[in-house]
């Protein structure tokens, strides 16, 4: 019973792990079936995005909903620090990592792409791609490790506000 006379949903912890095991794999699934299938309409289709917009969509939307929804939730803070117990990198440094190394194969796949597509000569060839492609890392590098730091730190930021205010509420019900 709360403070207030609502009653409190009591539920068995074995059935709520159970279920949470569920709603895992099933998201490993979805996972693979998009994998799979962006594997199989680049073999069908060649290498266009267009042919696979709904899988890009559904992989980036998750991600997306996760974080929001953890960051919402006061979750995300507590994972994060969880994580960076146990991993020698924290969190926060992965997250740079991963929008850098984004950046280099956004860079590799357009130097790639101007090196076969518009040059003439094997020397041409190894010009544009080595052109486009520190041009490449020169923009998308920086964007996208601002882009992901400044949107982790935010959600962090979201998140310990949440847990916060989810701790100061518990704290007036006693």
């Amino acid at each position: 019973m709360s403070f207030f006379g609502g009653s409190t949903k009591v539920e068995d912890e074995r059935i709520v792990m159970a279920q949470n095991k569920i709603y895992r794999e099933i998201y490993y699934l979805v996972m693979a079936v998009c994998l799979i299938s962006i594997g199989f309409k680049f073999y069908q289709y060649g290498f266009g995005v267009s042919s696979i917009n709904t899988e890009l969509a559904i992989l980036f939307l998750q991600g997306v909903y996760y974080t929001a929804r953890g960051s919402s939730l006061g979750v995300l803070s507590d994972e994060v620090e969880m994580h960076d117990r146990k991993s020698k990198v924290p969190m926060k440094w992965k997250t740079l990592i991963w929008g850098g190394a984004f950046g280099v194969i956004i860079a590799i796949f357009f130097g790639l792409n101007s090196a076969f597509n518009y040059a003439d000569t094997t020397a041409q060839a190894y010009s544009y791609f080595f052109m486009v492609f520190f041009v490449s890392l020169m923009i998308y590098i920086p964007f996208l490790v601002l882009l992901s730091g400044s949107t982790f730190l935010a959600a962090m930021n979201r998140s310990k506000k949440a847990a916060e205010k989810e701790l100061d509420e518990d704290e007036i019900e006693r």
